[in-house]
């Protein structure tokens, strides 16, 4: 698709000679910290055969002159896109997905990084797995400076587990598939883009749709690297509500279907994990509201023995 009146390619992006098979997809808003060592990641890839859409969202900082720089210097395969105006992360994540020519998507937020042989063995697996619609890894943990904070696995070994298995998993419980930079897809799955209304859980919310689709599946190497620093959107959602607001809005959706009826475990579980939810975001909900989520999806009891958790949870981490 050619980009309308409000968005124009840059002159200095090259059109590409035929399709990729790979679409590496780049929201960008105002970073120019973190894009170059982004970019860095993506063009020091195993597998040589995709392009690198990178949609900047009238960014202010010079992002879109970082990356023409990039483009300036003979990277062919970086197209670049600006807004003439910011239409949001979710209308942003979406065009990348309108202008992405791949036959499988990567999405790489702008923060993180790509481990070199990440788009080789993703690639792989949906070549390998027809009835396979959406691929995942582990992820290494980085910090704002890009040192090494952990790490997050689902699986100890690489597995196929039926996606309506791994979206039950994902309802009652933690998205244990990942984020848009530690997922893959094949574009013609993709229906309709990333919903507007789950600021915090649209990446999940579409995670399901392709999961109703196929399978999952899963690579235990970890792939890629999710950057944790204090601008990330999901400290805005705490603060908004969201967090806790879009888990509603997602279990409602999904666990009246046949497929995801749960036993007693699993809903203990997930009540366990709402009350989680309502104790981050307990400072930013009005009382009325986070009772009403505690006494519906959650769990009163478990509420009130968080801080004890977290303070177990803190020791824990200290080793």
């Amino acid at each position: 698709m050619l980009p309308s009146s409000k968005h124009r390619n840059s002159a200095l992006a090259k059109p590409i000679d035929s399709a990729p098979q790979v679409s590496v997809c780049i929201p960008a808003f105002n970073a120019a910290a973190y894009l170059g060592p982004a970019l860095e990641s993506v063009l020091a890839q195993d597998h040589p055969d995709f392009e690198v859409v990178v949609v900047d969202n009238h960014s202010t900082d010079g992002t879109g002159a970082l990356v023409e720089q990039w483009i300036a210097r003979g990277e062919s395969r970086i197209r670049l896109y600006r807004n003439d105006s910011n239409i949001g992360m979710v209308a942003n994540l979406n065009r990348c997905l309108e202008l992405a020519a791949g036959r499988y998507v990567k999405f790489l937020m702008a923060d993180d990084l790509l481990r070199p042989a990440c788009l080789a063995r993703m690639s792989a697996a949906l070549d390998a797995h027809a009835g396979v619609s959406l691929v995942a890894s582990g992820r290494d943990i980085i910090d704002p400076q890009g040192h090494a904070r952990g790490r997050r696995c689902a699986f100890r070994s690489d597995r196929i587990v039926p996606g309506k298995q791994a979206l039950v998993d994902c309802l009652y419980g933690a998205n244990f598939i990942g984020e848009p930079t530690a997922v893959m897809f094949r574009r013609r799955d993709v229906d309709a883009g990333f919903r507007a209304d789950l600021p915090q859980l649209l990446d999940m919310e579409l995670w399901f749709r392709l999961l109703e689709r196929g399978d999952l599946m899963y690579l235990a190497e970890s792939l890629c690297a999710i950057r944790h620093h204090a601008e990330q959107a999901t400290n805005a959602n705490i603060r908004s509500g969201a967090l806790v607001r879009d888990n509603v809005t997602l279990y409602e959706a999904y666990a009246h279907k046949p497929y995801a009826r749960a036993g007693l475990r699993l809903r203990l579980r997930h009540r366990a994990y709402m009350a989680r939810r309502v104790w981050v975001s307990r400072d930013f909900l009005p009382p009325d509201e986070r009772q009403a989520v505690l006494e519906r999806f959650g769990s009163t009891l478990a509420y009130r023995l968080m801080p004890a958790v977290e303070r177990l949870r803190r020791v824990l981490a200290r080793g």
